[in-house]
C-alpha cells in the first residue's frame, strides 16, 4: 500500500482516519479557499479538495494523498 497522507490539518478528519487503523500523516496544504464569484457549493467544496491535495504532491510524489473540503448551505 502507498504511504498515506491526509492534506488537512482538521482534527475530526485526522480522527476519521485513524479510525481505520492504518498508517498517515497529516501535512497543511497551502491553498485560498475564498469561493471564487458565482462558484457553485458543490463546485467550490471539490475544487479546494483537489487544490489541497495538488497543493502537497510535490513534497510526497510517492504517496497517496487525500483532498477534502466542506461547506454549510443554507436555503
Amino acid at each position: 500500500m502507498p504511504n498515506l497522507v491526509l492534506a488537512s490539518t482538521s482534527p475530526y478528519r485526522r480522527m476519521l482516519l485513524e479510525k481505520l487503523g492504518i498508517p498517515f500523516e497529516c501535512a497543511a496544504p497551502d491553498v485560498d479557499e475564498t469561493p471564487q464569484p458565482g462558484e457553485t457549493p458543490r463546485h467550490l467544496v471539490t475544487r479546494l479538495a483537489q487544490e489541497k491535495a495538488q497543493s502537497l504532491a510535490a513534497h510526497y510524489p510517492a504517496h497517496l494523498i487525500i483532498g477534502s473540503d466542506q461547506v454549510c448551505v443554507l436555503d
